[in-house]
């Protein structure tokens, strides 16, 4: 939050010593009326401009997390779905096989997913395992 709230004070300061400059500038060239209005205007629009490129930054920052939830819900709730369904397995080994296979899952999708690095599968799931 500091580092946030120091660069915007900064880049509103940048800007206001950029107009300042471009102001004295104007001043000395003797440049007044209708040509200091649209230089007002440019630093407005610089302004509005850096904004803009800020926002649209933090919005795609919002869609990749809200991106990485999805996907931890999806994983997460496929896990939990096999072990919720568990004690209708009749072997108790092949019960325990399942949980742990599941909690498997679950741990490598607070490990890959959440760090962003969506890109690596996650482990085989027990009914491969079981059908071989």
């Amino acid at each position: 939050m500091f580092r946030r709230t120091v660069y915007s004070f900064s880049l509103g300061f940048g800007i206001f010593l950029l107009g300042v400059a471009l102001r004295s500038t104007l001043d000395k060239l003797g440049v007044s009326g209708w040509t200091a209005a649209i230089d007002d205007l440019l630093i407005g629009i610089l302004a509005g401009l850096l904004v803009f490129a800020y926002e649209r930054h933090q919005h795609k920052l919002v869609l990749e997390r809200l991106s990485v939830i999805a996907e931890m819900n999806h994983h997460v709730r496929n896990a939990l779905q096999s072990i919720l369904y568990s004690p209708f397995v009749k072997e108790q080994a092949e019960q325990v096989s399942l949980i742990q296979e599941s909690t498997r899952r679950i741990e490598w999708a607070l490990r890959e997913v959440l760090p962003g690095e969506a890109d690596t599968q996650p482990p085989a799931n027990s009914k491969s395992k079981s059908a071989a």
